[in-house]
């Protein structure tokens, strides 16, 4: 049985980020409790054939729906299949990027499904850097007020793309604001399906995902925020400290050095930046990750920043958040630290703690757009 409220193993940490966002629609919670009941922590196999059948099964439920004319509840479900083949995929390594791709893919396709019968809107979009393209999605406010609408570029992780993001970010849509998701270098599509890897300079893509947003005759160019959340902890101040369009940055985690903060800090994630750097070798690693780095930039952030970081976080260190706030040029600026375990928000990225963390970062966001 896989523990996710309390868990001590990496299958009950990634169930617990995925409970986390079942409460915006990414899952149910009660169909996660079944399935983690029977599987043994680290029976990798029984894992993914458990994700990935129950994502099937999801998959056929929301076709049902479809073929009934229940639009909604294929939408449900069309959301939840597309997060259970995301969890089929969490432990497959560099070997089995062929078999990531597919999941991908099918991810995707569920994703667009449910995206297709959302309202409001939520639009697939691409964004052009250079000779890259990045596939993403602009989601239309809920609530919109009269006039041009605030909107927040929200980037994620290491291991995050748009499809799974867009329950972390959902809440958004509800305070009146768009929402965009892209997957830039290292993550989702760009990753999985056309070899783009990260990069340390991340402002560049990342501009290019402004560029957009402002092209949007809908949206406010003076009102754009900015978040970036666990591993985009460093790509979103690398954005912040480049782009004066930025009015107001969340770092959702807190870097400094990708190096020192994340890989050195947690050794199980280090197979997964090397995938993201290319499939390189820890030597190579450990040269490339010279350059992520908020050293002589992190001044450059003069726009209003929230980090929130939780004190127990086993994933990104601590001290590079508090390094970032120390060397962040803003006035305005506000580092929320977690530490109080049992009261939660502790781990990485407060998952345990969404219900709390997620309104208290978008009202600081609110009170600045």
């Amino acid at each position: 049985m896989i523990d996710f409220l309390f868990p001590n193993h990496v299958m009950g940490t990634h169930t617990l980020r995925l409970v986390a966002e079942s409460q915006q629609g990414g899952g149910d919670v009660f169909d996660i409790a079944r399935l983690c009941r029977d599987i043994e922590p680290g029976n990798k196999k029984g894992w993914e054939r458990a994700w990935l059948d129950m994502a099937r099964r999801t998959e056929d439920l929301a076709r049902e729906a479809l073929s009934k004319g229940h639009e909604h509840t294929a939408m449900q479900f069309f959301f939840h299949a597309n997060q259970y083949y995301r969890m089929s995929d969490t432990l497959l390594t560099i070997e089995e990027n062929d078999v990531r791709a597919e999941r991908f893919k099918m991810c995707q396709a569920n994703f667009r499904a449910a995206a297709a019968l959302h309202k409001p809107p939520v639009e697939v979009i691409t964004v052009r850097c250079g000779d890259e393209e990045y596939d993403g999605y602009f989601c239309h406010p809920k609530y919109p007020a009269s006039g041009q609408w605030p909107a927040v570029f929200l980037i994620g992780g290491a291991d995050a793309f748009a499809e799974e993001i867009f329950f972390s970010g959902r809440q958004v849509l509800e305070y009146g604001w768009a929402l965009l998701l892209v997957d830039t270098p290292g993550r989702g599509s760009s990753m999985y399906v056309k070899g783009i890897t990260t990069r340390p300079d991340y402002e560049v893509p990342a501009k290019a995902c402004i560029d957009y947003l402002v092209s949007r005759p809908e949206v406010d160019p003076d009102r754009i925020g900015l978040i970036g959340i666990s591993m985009a902890g460093y790509y979103a101040p690398r954005l912040a400290a480049f782009d004066p369009r930025i009015k107001a940055l969340v770092g959702w985690s807190g870097c400094y050095s990708v190096l020192d903060d994340l890989y050195d800090f947690c050794e199980h994630l280090q197979p997964v930046v090397q995938r993201l750097l290319g499939g390189v070798t820890d030597e190579v690693a450990r040269e490339r990750l010279k350059d992520f780095t908020m050293e002589g930039v992190a001044q450059n952030i003069t726009c209003p920043t929230l980090i929130t970081h939780g004190a127990a976080d086993r994933l990104m260190r601590l001290e590079g958040a508090k390094r970032l706030y120390d060397e962040i040029g803003s006035e305005d600026k506000t580092l929320q630290v977690y530490e109080d375990v049992r009261s939660g928000g502790a781990i990485h990225c407060s998952h345990d703690y969404w219900g709390h963390n997620v309104p208290f970062m978008l009202d600081w966001m609110q009170d600045r757009l």
